[in-house]
């Protein structure tokens, strides 16, 4: 059997016992059960995201692959992205196959750093690249790394919660790295 479609079992089982009172434990449970079902990992990460940033009170944001255009030139992949060009969108407005090849921006930063990317004032962080004509202002940014046996392979972003974001958020999402690391390496395989 495949050790990552072992490790996705086991995640579910680990997920179920847990507190079903914990809504991003039971939105990763329902994505691994769509996975299992289906073996489609945008529409699992379609369906995945809107509860991600339901449950982390965040306005946007996105779930990707990492891809190598070369070896050594790594960009994000999204499976999942808010279109936040759509006029009163909402976070049930979802795109696909959006590319995010600059590293010079918070995006990127996830990339070159491997670690988690928190920014409550982007607009004077230096790893910000800003945004794009026509994109949504960032307020705040935190976004997670999806890390699987030391290889970067996945991405979470969410965008503008009220306050801000803090370590708790990190730690909040760390089930979320697992699982979308987890997903990614069984799609993968």
């Amino acid at each position: 059997m495949n050790p990552h479609r072992t490790h996705l079992t086991h995640a579910t089982i680990h997920l179920n016992t847990l507190s079903t009172e914990h809504p991003l434990h039971t939105a990763l449970a329902t994505a691994l059960a769509t996975y299992t079902a289906n073996s489609n990992l945008t529409a699992t990460f379609v369906r995945l995201l809107p509860e991600i940033l339901k449950t982390s009170a965040s306005d946007f944001g996105f779930l990707a692959e990492v891809v190598y255009a070369t070896p050594t030139k790594p960009y994000l992949h999204s499976h999942a992205v808010v279109d936040i060009y759509k006029s009163n969108y909402t976070v049930n407005d979802i795109l696909s196959n959006l590319n995010f090849h600059n590293l010079d921006t918070l995006n990127g930063a996830i990339l070159t750093s491997r670690a988690p990317v928190l920014s409550n004032d982007p607009t004077n962080d230096p790893r910000s690249g800003g945004v794009p004509a026509g994109h949504m202002k960032l307020s705040c940014f935190l976004g997670i790394p999806f890390i699987v046996a030391g290889q970067l392979l996945g991405a979470c972003a969410m965008a503008n919660k009220p306050g801000g974001y803090t370590d708790a958020d990190i730690e909040y999402c760390a089930p979320l790295a697992q699982i979308g690391g987890l997903l990614i390496a069984a799609d993968r395989s």
